[in-house]
């Protein structure tokens, strides 16, 4: 396959105008010009690194707690249009009893071909998290950070997850020296913790946070927290919401001046309600409402996930920060966040042997296609 007549985002540079070629799922060659083959005319337009959401519960009705393959197929599918060609699943803190059933159908799930965006693994968020800090995740499921809990739900997913958010301050280094050592990337987050608290565990190796100034402790001249630790520490990778909801574009504007492209990775943390009408839904067990791009807590009016979409939130954060280069713009959708989970060998951005997981834009951030594996998923 040639996509040609386009605007091609290297990892340090951009190609005006290209063409590539892919065959046997791989990109075989990166071109300068005009192509003299035959090839889908791209218009112009944009071409991109698939997007990689590493912290997304679910969208269009679907959501991990939907617990069956046909639901974790359909979303497989339907996040492709917000030009992901990857995501981590998200859970929510789940008794003991669905978590066994979920996981055991999900792992079904992994082991089928996938119909649409690559699903790389499980984000377990939840129910290893502070009751301080637990936002819409039911208080009586909470536990500490639990080895054995742990190693039990690896099992029932078979061996499927990739990403643990924790309260790290509730373990004794131990969680965090096990998850390291098990391929599991620790994330900190829904947490109280203090700054101080946080460099144990940043000595023991952990450099991820959740969804950074949501469900944590700040940015205080008094009680800094772990807001304030993951600003000051360049090498730890912030998930960011970038819907303009869960952060002001102001302090969009901070977190990149501080953190630079290279430090944080954008997200959607969508859940199912996620491209349907506005209404009452569930997350877990909890009951929330959607007004627009927002999902609140029925009850107390707490975020409970998001309503907005990858690209959405894209063009947010490029809103507030005007200056961003296409270049540092790929850094922050999939660059980023595929070095983190140790598969930019294979995936992450536009080069000669990496998996055609490519994802078309046009001039307003739009998607217009999306590609996994040299495979035409998604058409506007």
């Amino acid at each position: 396959m040639i996509l040609k007549n386009t605007k091609i985002v290297l990892e340090n540079n951009i190609i005006e105008n290209g063409w590539i070629e892919i065959e046997d799922k791989k990109i075989i060659s990166i071109n300068e010009g005009t192509a003299d083959k035959d090839g889908v005319d791209l218009e112009g337009n944009w071409l991109m690194p698939g997007f990689i959401d590493c912290h997304v519960h679910g969208g269009y009705g679907v959501d991990f707690e939907s617990g069956k393959i046909e639901a974790f197929e359909q979303f497989s599918k339907k996040v492709t249009q917000e030009g992901i060609t990857s995501y981590v699943q998200g859970s929510v803190t789940n008794s003991k009893e669905n978590n066994e059933r979920y996981l055991g159908e999900f792992s079904k799930f992994m082991k089928n071909d996938m119909i649409g965006a690559k699903c790389l693994g499980i984000h377990l968020e939840g129910p290893f998290i502070s009751k301080e800090k637990k936002g819409a995740h039911e208080l009586s499921l909470l536990e500490d950070p639990n080895i054995e809990s742990l190693k039990k739900l690896i099992k029932y997913s078979d061996d499927n997850i990739r990403i643990v958010t924790y309260a790290a301050d509730l373990q004794d280094g131990s969680f965090t020296k096990f998850m390291l050592e098990n391929n599991i990337l620790p994330s900190v987050g829904h947490t109280n913790m203090s700054f101080s608290q946080c460099e144990k565990d940043y000595e023991l190796g952990f450099r991820h946070v959740t969804h950074l100034f949501n469900g944590m402790s700040g940015v205080s001249q008094y009680e800094p927290g772990l807001a304030s630790f993951a600003l000051y520490k360049d090498d730890i990778l912030c998930e960011v919401i970038t819907d303009g909801i869960h952060i002001e574009k102001d302090t969009l504007k901070l977190i990149y001046k501080i953190k630079g492209p290279e430090n944080i990775c954008i997200i959607t943390d969508a859940m199912n309600a996620k491209g349907l009408d506005d209404g009452e839904y569930k997350l877990g067990n909890l009951e929330v409402i959607k007004k627009g791009m927002k999902v609140f807590l029925k009850e107390s009016g707490v975020l409970a996930g998001a309503g907005a979409t990858f690209d959405h939130n894209i063009r947010t954060m490029i809103e507030a920060n005007p200056e961003i280069k296409m270049t540092d713009l790929i850094k922050m959708t999939s660059i980023n966040i595929a070095k983190q989970l140790n598969i930019f060998n294979k995936t992450g951005s536009i080069e000669v042997g990496k998996s055609a997981d490519l994802v078309v834009l046009n001039k307003e951030m739009s998607v217009i296609k999306t590609f996994v594996e040299g495979k035409s998923v998604y058409e506007r």
